[in-house]
């Protein structure tokens, strides 16, 4: 009885140590891509060359924004991260030298992706990028629900397309009105003037990607479930007030936890 009890507990000890010692899954790679300098970019920032298959095309980039790209917005798959997430420390140069990014993969892997595990590999590969994620308390805004209530107008059933980065709506025929994209976010500005609008939006999205321009992240604390269409005009003096009349919802200081990515080594990237 002995005997058998010490072979069983054996073989549990060589499977606990295959385990701990078997290598993850190599993550995806490109099949071709360059990464380099754009000393030609002047005032323009952050081009596309569109959705292509296969392929991921950005222009005048500045590194820290494809480091973002690779492990933030696109770290967790499909569904991309609703708030903007802060990439913290890092050299001078990742925000003033541009790059271009042209890379090409085989298979026909979808942009989250490309966009995501291959975009990592590259940078590591290039750039010995190394990075970790950490929630900071700090200063930011809640989002509540105002004294007088909600004006928030909830999104009718079958309004708008849900986001699929993959697979992009096509342009319509000429004369027809392109379709709405659940969460897509269009501003203009005219003067000081800002005019956002968005249908089928979250308030964490909300919260995360339309007010990501103020002064500290905005955290979503209103308890409201579901999808809105929101249209917003203020100035950057008057968002606040602007929240608060138009969608019934305030804006106030508070701390809280910031999940942040910060960024522990790079290097400017390597020939290709």
């Amino acid at each position: 009885m002995m005997r058998r009890t010490h072979l069983v507990f054996g073989s549990a000890v060589a499977l606990f140590t295959f385990q701990s010692f078997a290598q993850a899954p190599p993550r995806p790679e490109f099949d071709v891509a360059s990464l380099k300098l754009n000393t030609g970019c002047g005032g323009n920032r952050g081009g596309s060359g569109g959705p292509s298959i296969g392929r991921l095309n950005l222009t005048c980039m500045p590194l820290r924004i494809l480091i973002r790209t690779a492990y933030a917005t696109f770290a967790d798959g499909p569904q991309i991260n609703p708030r903007q997430m802060d990439v913290l420390g890092g050299p001078a140069w990742l925000d003033s030298d541009l790059y271009d990014l042209a890379a090409r993969a085989e298979g026909n892997p979808p942009l989250d992706i490309m966009a995501g595990p291959m975009l990592q590999r590259l940078l590591e590969d290039r750039c010995n990028v190394k990075v970790h994620k950490e929630a900071r308390e700090v200063p930011v805004y809640a989002l509540t629900v105002g004294k007088s209530g909600s004006k928030l107008q909830p999104t009718k059933e079958n309004s708008c397309v849900p986001l699929d980065m993959n697979h992009l709506p096509s342009r319509p025929p000429l004369g027809q009105p392109q379709p709405t994209v659940c969460g897509a976010m269009a501003m203009t500005q005219s003067g000081p003037n800002i005019s956002a609008s968005a249908g089928g939006i979250t308030l964490a999205q909300f919260a995360g990607r339309m007010l990501a321009g103020m002064d500290r992240p905005v955290i979503d604390k209103t308890g409201l479930n579901g999808m809105f269409d929101i249209n917003l005009h203020y100035t950057r003096d008057t968002i606040v007030a602007a929240v608060q009349e138009q969608l019934g919802l305030q804006l106030s200081p508070d701390k809280g936890p910031v999940e942040v990515l910060v960024i522990d080594h790079v290097d400017k990237p390597s020939a290709n």
